[in-house]
């Protein structure tokens, strides 16, 4: 008897022990830096971190790698977990259905291109053959570009001169906004001369004997990551000249640089979309100028509008001299304009807006568009004439995305499209652009019964009373017992729509028993531009409350525990992640935050942090009432001492140029130093990468394993 007591204190002597477990953690040293904000002032210790030169910061990221590799090190079953992935994404056999194809290409190929690599360590060399040929000729091995060793170079987009037999590829370093064009001659494989510098977007025209590009002021050595843009302008460079020889065409006159101009090529006029200032008083603008590479570009505006944040017109396309407009202009749901390039402020109605939200404007073959909408999780697409006559409604499958339907082939018989899921690959079809029949033009064979998974889609109630709509996939024969391992997904910014798409590693989650939930929160546009507006700027609360609902939805209906539970998130959704955790930390056992704003207060003062599209999204920090907004939900000044939070995992590229990886170094050491150290804190970085994340296709994997099996263990899969 004495035996048995003695052991069952032993026993609850360990239990206990490894119940209170604790971390930890490096002692990051601190600054007595304070700012003012109005009447308030902020403590901010860590605001060295956001010099990458600091050799504090060498230091304090040396011990967090160490907390990081002994995670790693605990990771014994990656095999099986990568075997499964291997296994998923490999063993899905497509087959051409040949009697069903019917299209032909609209455009003559000249040259195929192809990205491969012998090394998954590095990222892809390019090579290329003339279509008729079986010959591949090497253009570019991304080892010979480097700029010092630790530079991780990538081909990114290819545009080719048919004409000229000019290749133009673009070429980014470590996985960062800016990039640069090289040019290569595709007759003889040899490379140009002149590199194009400084520029964020591909864009590019050919015209004559050479091409116009955006561009911007160089920035400062050692800056680059970290200083906002200036000095946008629109370049003619002629081939085989130096850059700085370029030709002057337009420059952005917003000196503050918080506005960009955008600009695109429809037939053969360029069409702006800036700002313009009429008696003092500034106005949106989109206007259209004609290819000149020896003047000044003077833009002849047709549409002068308010500007107004929550104003959109989106040209689409042309026909002869009618544009055709997608706008929400005192229409939430977006409908349909028409107007003459000639005439100023001219504006029809084509499409009348609807009771459910306008996702695309789209040509469809000669003299039709087609106007897909989303009815809740179903899409919804309309052919019409330009009369605005309906001449064919397609109702598509519930929980499936509509992807590719539009042909801007006016001679085109035929165009293709695909179908989208959380639980199978792609379906692809073929429709008659005459009497709109479909017919499948692939079959596809997975290793798995598709059948057996199922996504629901349910709606539930916010903070406020907000009726939210949510994708939630699962196993059709899921038991709601509240015992199920859950991961919610979230985003809910810039009016994007989460969407179902296929991803091998969430259908191998599917398979080991897991369940994958999306909700459409406020700030993201699945109910139209109104919906996006309420989770916006001073309504940003709405997003994360949201956000929050949601869980208790899951935990509420049997779904899931908060000790089955996670969260994830990328970009504005690592933002997202860290205000929920600082705001309901109790509701998660774990979290993962990839690439996260998480200092709102500061976000402004690097890189993109400044333009109009973020100050919208967010705030402005100089409006008193906005930036009370931003920081009660800023995830790093809502961090309290003492505080259980999840175990949470933050990602992040040590490149980013578009979130600096400071936010979260400065997230991770303010939770190692208020935290719980009962809960695990700890930090991945993806060296050389940038806001896109993984640059290879081992580091990719690398990181898609690491993550999951944090989730399988923290929520306890067992996968083997």
């Amino acid at each position: 008897m004495r035996k048995i007591i003695i052991l069952t204190i032993a026993l609850l002597a360990y239990i206990t022990l490894y119940a209170q477990k604790t971390y930890k953690y490096p002692i990051a040293p601190k600054d007595s830096i304070y700012d003012s904000y109005f009447d308030t002032i902020i403590y901010d210790p860590y605001q060295w971190m956001e010099n990458p030169n600091d050799p504090r910061l060498t230091d304090w990221l040396k011990q967090q790698k160490k907390i990081n590799n002994k995670q790693s090190r605990r990771q014994t079953r990656k095999q099986t977990l990568y075997t499964q992935w291997l296994y998923l994404n490999f063993d899905i056999k497509r087959k051409k259905i040949e009697n069903n194809i019917n299209r032909k290409s609209e455009e003559p190929i000249k040259y195929v291109f192809d990205r491969y690599t012998y090394n998954l360590r590095k990222t892809k060399n390019l090579r290329y053959r003339r279509k008729e040929s079986s010959v591949y000729h090497k253009l570019i091995e991304t080892d010979n570009y480097k700029k010092n060793k630790d530079d991780i170079v990538t081909v990114e987009h290819i545009q080719v001169y048919n004409t000229k037999d000019i290749a133009l590829v673009e070429l980014v370093h470590n996985g960062g906004d800016w990039s640069e064009l090289h040019l290569f001659d595709l007759k003889t494989a040899s490379k140009l001369p002149e590199v194009i510098k400084n520029i964020i977007s591909p864009f590019a025209v050919f015209i004559k004997d050479g091409f116009l590009y955006e561009r911007y002021d160089t920035p400062k050595k050692g800056r680059e990551l970290l200083d906002n843009l200036t000095g946008q302008a629109l370049y003619y460079h002629k081939f085989k000249t130096p850059q700085e020889d370029d030709i002057l065409l337009y420059k952005n006159p917003d000196i503050t640089n918080q506005s960009r101009f955008s600009v695109r090529l429809i037939d053969s006029l360029l069409f702006f979309t800036h700002k313009k200032t009429i008696d003092g008083l500034r106005y949106n603008a989109i206007g259209h100028a004609p290819l000149d590479i020896k003047n000044p570009i003077s833009i002849t505006d047709f549409l002068i509008y308010p500007d107004d944040k929550n104003i959109e017109l989106n040209i689409k396309y042309l026909v002869g001299d009618t544009i055709i407009i997608k706008s929400n202009w005192g229409k939430p749901n977006y409908n349909v304009l028409i107007g003459n390039i000639n005439q100023t402020n001219k504006l029809e109605i084509l499409v009348p807006e609807l009771d459910i939200p306008l996702y695309s404007v789209n040509r469809f073959g000669k003299n039709k568009l087609s106007c897909v909408y989303k009815s809740e999780d179903q899409y919804i697409a309309l052919v019409l004439n330009y009369k605005g006559e309906i001449l064919k409604k397609f109702d598509f499958p519930k929980g499936k995305k509509l992807n590719g339907f539009f042909e801007p082939d006016e001679t085109a018989e035929y165009t293709q499209f695909y179908l989208s899921s959380y639980f199978h690959p792609n379906l692809y079809y073929e429709i008659s652009l005459k009497d709109f029949s479909i017919k499948p033009i692939q079959s596809i064979k997975i290793p798995y019964e598709q059948d057996d998974f199922e996504t629901r889609y349910v709606t539930y109630e916010s903070k406020d009373g907000t009726q939210v709509p949510m994708y939630i996939t699962c196993a059709k024969d899921t038991k709601l017992d509240g015992t199920n391992p859950t991961i919610l997904y979230g985003y809910g910014g810039y009016g994007t729509i989460i969407e179902p798409k296929f991803r091998s590693e969430r259908m191998q989650w599917l398979l080991n028993g897991g369940i994958y939930a999306t909700p459409n929160i406020r700030g993201g546009g699945a109910k139209g531009d109104e919906w996006s507006k309420k989770g916006r700027g001073i309504n940003k609360q709405n997003t994360i409350d949201d956000f929050i609902a949601a869980a208790e939805y899951l935990i509420e209906e049997n779904y899931t525990n908060p000790e089955k539970l996670a969260i994830m998130g990328k970009s504005h959704g690592g933002m997202l992640i860290g205000a929920t955790v600082t705001q309901r930390p109790e509701l998660f056992k774990a979290a993962i935050a990839e690439a996260g704003a998480f200092d709102m207060l500061r976000f402004h003062k690097y890189t993109i942090g400044s333009i109009n599209t973020n100050i919208n999204e967010f705030g402005n920090i100089n409006i008193e009432e906005e930036f009370l907004s931003m920081l009660d939900y800023s995830p790093l000044h809502n961090i309290k001492k003492n505080v259980k939070y999840p175990n949470i995992l933050l990602t992040t590229g040590d490149k980013d140029d578009r979130v600096p990886p400071h936010h979260s170094y400065k997230f991770l050491a303010t939770l190692q130093e208020k935290g719980s150290p009962q809960s695990l804190y700890q930090l991945y970085i993806i060296p050389g990468a940038g806001h896109g994340g993984a640059l290879t296709c081992d580091e990719a994997v690398d990181k898609i394993l690491f993550q999951y099996y944090y989730l399988y263990e923290e929520l306890g899969i067992k996968f083997w």
